[in-house]
């Protein structure tokens, strides 16, 4: 949270138009995504419209290469679905393992910047 340009993601949650899910190992938590709408004037890293929520993933180490993430993603990616949205966006650093997640779930590149890539997902009727 001090740092501002990440803290765009969390703070104020839930705001008008948040949706998240949050992966559980009994009672403990063990991961969490999320999707976020930015104006243009507070547009987060993965911006792509404002009528494209931005997503947020994270799956502690211990549960990453389990299938929690993809199972986090199709819940957010299904709910994108039913709400109408027509796409979602994200940010990931080109060398993220992670990459080949999103891209599997169909998400495509649509900008590079420096070491990250913004990333969309089209959401079709």
């Amino acid at each position: 949270m001090a740092d501002p340009a990440l803290a765009r993601y969390v703070a104020d949650w839930p705001r008008q138009g948040d949706v998240g899910f949050v992966a559980e190992d009994g009672a403990t938590p063990i991961g969490a995504a999320w999707w976020r709408l930015f104006s243009h004037h507070d547009s987060g890293y993965g911006f792509v419209d404002e009528s494209t929520p931005e997503l947020s993933i994270g799956v502690v180490a211990e549960a990453r290469g389990g299938g929690v993430g993809t199972l986090l993603l199709r819940a957010l990616i299904g709910e994108a679905r039913r709400s109408d949205l027509p796409a979602l966006s994200l940010s990931v650093e080109r060398d993220n393992p992670a990459a080949a997640l999103y891209e599997r779930l169909g998400f495509e590149a649509r900008h590079r910047e420096g070491g990250s890539v913004t990333m969309a997902l089209t959401l079709g009727k």
